[in-house]
This record gives structure tokens, C-alpha cells and sequence, in this order.
């Protein structure tokens, strides 16, 4: 009978849980293939055997593995008899397979949007957090090619100051509806409008001083709120496009009415428009318009 060892028969070397190998195999490297550049870096330069004792791998393995690695550009030999590897400049190599995940990502993208259903069209993505928040905002001020119309207090829309200058210069007309006067580090341009909001561009208190929303060409829309954690729903379906656009269309048309018939409508319906607001806001938001604000005639109670 043969003599048995301790070890289980035909059990797996033990994984290399190394940072270093754990990273490698997050870049698409095997589990050997990682566990013996892993060892190589450790070690170097390197016989086929020493990288096989130190990384713990199966001789009958470790030779396909390092023909693997060379082939990738990661190792190279520097001596013979016996053949000696060491790692290519980590910097040279990484860079190279930095460019190369970048652009295939590019081509999956541009794959996906070929192929996608115009149904997909149809779904609402949902970003959270104020760093994927803003990274959706810009990519879509990025990529305006006729027209941005956005709504929101000046504070929220200075973090894209630079984009959106960028895309007026670029030809897209901009129609800012905000809540203030000016946009700190916002260059005036001919096809850049800012628009106080109902006229005057005075605060109207929560939520309307934690909400931005925006659309671009028609095309998609996205409305956000950075009330604590922020959060931010963006579509492209066309009938979900079309009744924001239009609210943001009939926000500019009150502005213009506001400011030819300011006061007229002020002594009508109140600051605000308050008694309106109060008149026809749904149950549960009865909060005032404004602190201090005088209450409703008795004709609009």
C-alpha cells in the first residue's frame, strides 16, 4: 500500500490572500497567474521552481503559467539555463492595462446603446449619494447639444458653473430658473438666460430649497434632491421628458408674467402667490408659504 501524507489527495494549493494577488485577480488575472506574479514581485529574479515553492503552485502548472504572464507583457525572462523572470516596469505594464480597460468599457457602452430596445427607454435609474448625483448632472450638461433648462437654488447649480458656461459656448441655449440673483463662478454668455424665479427669485423654504431639476435636448430629465443623503431619478422616456419640460417651460412663462404684472398679481393672490397656494395645495401640505404670511380671505378658505 502507498504511504498516505497528512495532506488530502488532490486537495487545491491554498489561495495566495495576499493584497497584491487579490488585486491582480480583480483585474482579470487566474488565481495562479496572480499568485505567481504575486511571488515573482516578492521575489526577483526567479527560477520557474522558486516561483512555484514560494507561490505554492503545482510544478506541472507553473510553466504554463508564466508563458501566460509573459504573453500578457506582465513578466519577462533575463537569463537562460536556468530562465530567470522578472516583472516588466509595474508602471509601463499597469498603465498599459489601465488604457486598455478604459477603452473597453468605452466599446461595451457603445455596444449596449447600439443594441439596447427603445422600450429601455422607458425605465427610471436612481443615483444616490451627492458624488454619483453630480457625476450623472454633469455627463448630461456634457453632452447637450441643443438646449439645458434647469431649475434650482443658486448654490445647488455652482458646483456645475464651468459645464454649464462650457456647454453655452459650445451652442446649447441654457435656461437657468433659480432661486437668487446670481450663480457664484457663472460667466455671462449670449446663449446663457437666468431666470429669477417667479420674478423675483426669492427662497420659498423647504423642499423647493433642496431640489434641483433639469433636462437636456428633450431627451432625458433628471430631478434631485439633496435633502440629507441626496438622491436623484433620471429618465429618458419621452412622455416623463415632455411633463417636465413643461413645467419648466410654464415656470419661464410665470416669470415673464411676474415681471410685467408683479404687483398686480401681488395684491391679487398674495406674496408668492400665496392664497393660491394655500387654495390649491393637496392635503398634507398646508405649511406656509412664507413665515409671517397673512392668512387667506375668507372667500379662499
Amino acid at each position: 500500500m502507498p504511504h498516505i501524507s497528512g495532506k488530502k489527495l488532490g486537495a487545491r494549493p491554498p489561495r495566495d490572500g495576499t493584497p497584491l494577488a487579490d488585486a491582480l485577480r480583480r483585474l482579470g488575472f487566474t488565481d495562479y497567474e496572480a499568485r505567481a506574479y504575486a511571488a515573482l514581485s516578492a521575489t526577483q529574479p526567479a527560477t520557474a521552481y522558486e516561483i512555484a515553492k514560494k507561490a505554492v503552485l503545482p510544478r506541472a502548472n507553473v510553466y504554463a503559467t508564466l508563458h501566460a504572464l509573459e504573453a500578457r507583457g506582465a513578466i519577462q525572462p533575463v537569463t537562460e539555463n536556468p530562465v530567470r523572470y522578472v516583472p516588466v516596469d509595474p508602471e509601463q505594464f499597469f498603465r498599459g492595462v489601465q488604457r486598455d480597460t478604459s477603452d473597453l468599457c468605452e466599446d461595451v457602452v457603445r455596444a449596449m446603446r447600439r443594441s439596447a430596445k427603445s422600450a429601455d427607454n422607458a425605465y427610471v435609474s436612481i443615483f444616490r449619494g451627492e458624488q454619483d448625483v453630480r457625476r450623472k448632472l454633469t455627463e448630461m450638461i456634457e453632452s447637450a447639444r441643443d438646449h439645458i433648462w434647469m431649475k434650482a437654488p443658486v448654490g445647488l447649480i455652482e458646483p456645475h458653473a464651468a459645464a454649464i458656461y462650457d456647454a453655452a459656448r459650445r451652442g446649447a441655449m441654457v435656461r437657468l430658473i433659480v432661486f437668487g440673483k446670481t450663480v457664484p463662478g457663472l460667466k455671462p454668455h449670449k446663449r446663457l438666460q437666468l431666470i429669477p424665479h417667479e420674478g423675483d427669485g426669492e427662497p420659498h423654504g423647504p423642499p423647493s430649497d433642496r431640489m434641483l431639476t433639469a433636462t437636456v435636448d428633450s431627451e432625458g430629465m433628471l430631478i434631485a434632491s439633496f435633502s440629507g443623503i441626496p438622491k436623484a431619478s433620471f429618465a429618458r422616456d419621452y412622455s416623463i421628458v415632455y411633463v417636465i419640460e413643461t413645467l419648466l417651460l410654464h415656470e419661464v412663462y410665470l416669470a415673464e408674467i411676474h415681471s410685467a404684472f408683479g404687483d398686480l398679481l401681488e395684491s391679487k393672490f398674495g406674496r408668492q402667490l400665496g392664497r393660491l397656494r394655500r387654495k390649491y395645495r393637496p392635503r398634507g401640505r398646508e405649511r406656509p408659504v412664507l413665515e409671517g404670511a397673512e392668512p387667506p380671505p375668507a372667500s379662499l378658505r
